[in-house]
């Protein structure tokens, strides 16, 4: 619905080092101008503005890349600029990425004082051993003070993880994770390795030179322990990889996981907004070099926009609310094609129904694909609004 509210992220992609495992849209770069590359960020606001008026900001995130490089002065302009062009929220939700070894507390100080009130902090590993072998460049005393100083300045925070890793056994895992939660984080994302393309990690696999890479059945044990330790360490899981204690649910990721509105700003960011009645896709240029030059140009936009069939909308939001547990009433289905559907679904324990809703079981986030391909065909209809 345009005139309601709108998640803001906001991409710097570059990093001092480029991880392995990483396929974000990022690039390493020992120094940047950081005044030059504040007046694209600025222009592409304003674009935007235009674009997307009557908006009121819920949500900002600064990612990357590794957005705790940039100057307080920097994050303080663009959310100035943010607050000119629409309304921030005044309980909006405010997070910027960091790494262990690019924070200081006189940075944190000054992040906190411009509006910052949340941090998401990749520490990946609490042993030396993995953070090497994941290309980090800190290590895990460097990880323990950091989170310590981000404990200090910050009541609303992340601690991202991974696990699956080269040589890793069911046991480091629970002993680690077991740590992990001793530090009382209020929020925890745990996501399995995986090799994805284009990653320095996916060149020595087909080579067959990443070594001691855990069964898919290993993985999965892990997923398992991950829920269970982090249930009983007070933690909700309220999405395949994210759990937090109660009332630090991240407001922004759930702007993705809902279908909400939302719209990235800087070099390959994607969003998800509403114009005139449909909804569209937002797809930046991805060479930052080339998002700078095309976005500070008076007479030209970068992104590219795309409308969505509504067909593909209704299954980006099926699948998005199912790995939120979020329960899909049944009513938007055609009952004679979903009924052997559900036995299906229900006999291989994937899903359950409570009062006529569809509801996604454990073993079915581990078969989340196969469950949205089963339950699309069976929508009711042909126009796919949303539910």
């Amino acid at each position: 619905m345009e005139g309601s509210s709108l998640a803001l992220y906001i991409h710097w992609p570059f990093c001092k080092i480029k991880c392995p495992y990483c396929d974000f849209n990022s690039y390493k770069r020992e120094s940047t101008n950081q005044s030059h590359w504040l007046k694209a960020y600025l222009r592409a606001l304003e674009l935007w503005s235009s674009r997307l008026a009557k908006r009121e900001i819920k949500s900002i995130f600064f990612g990357g890349g590794t957005p705790s490089l940039l100057d307080p002065d920097f994050v303080g302009m663009v959310l100035q600029k943010i607050d000119s062009l629409w309304s921030i929220n005044g309980n909006c939700e405010i997070t910027i990425e960091a790494n262990p070894n690019s924070v200081s507390e006189s940075k944190f100080k000054l992040f906190k004082e411009i509006g910052i009130n949340r941090v998401s902090v990749g520490v990946q590993a609490l042993n030396n051993r993995d953070l090497s072998n994941l290309g980090r460049d800190h290590n895990k005393n460097q990880a323990i003070e950091a989170i310590e100083l981000i404990n200090t300045w910050f009541k609303n925070y992340n601690l991202d993880f991974i696990y699956g890793r080269q040589h890793q056994s069911t046991n480091e895992w629970r002993n680690e994770l077991s740590q992990i939660i001793s530090l009382e984080a209020p929020h925890l994302s745990l996501y399995q390795l995986t090799i994805e393309e284009n990653t320095n990690f996916h060149k020595l696999f087909k080579r067959d030179l990443l070594k001691g890479l855990p069964t898919q059945q290993i993985v999965s044990d892990m997923f398992d322990i991950t829920k269970k330790l982090c249930k009983d360490g007070g933690y909700s899981q309220y999405e395949t990889s994210n759990y937090a204690k109660r009332g630090y649910k991240c407001k922004h990721n759930l702007s993705y996981w809902k279908y909400s509105e939302y719209l990235g700003i800087g070099p390959g960011a994607h969003g998800r907004v509403n114009i005139s009645g449909d909804r569209y896709a937002i797809e930046e240029e991805k060479n930052p070099d080339s998002w700078f030059k095309k976005t500070i140009s008076l007479n030209s936009s970068t992104p590219k926009i795309t409308s969505i069939d509504k067909r593909v909308a209704f299954e980006e939001k099926l699948i998005m609310n199912l790995r939120i547990a979020q329960k899909i009433p049944i009513s938007i289905f055609d009952y004679e094609k979903l009924y052997p559907v559900v036995i299906d679904l229900e006999e291989n324990n994937l899903i359950k129904l409570i009062d006529d809703n569809i509801v996604l079981r454990k073993r079915g986030t581990k078969m989340l694909d196969y469950v949205t391909r089963s339950l699309i065909e069976c929508y009711k209809g042909s126009d796919f609004h949303y539910f």
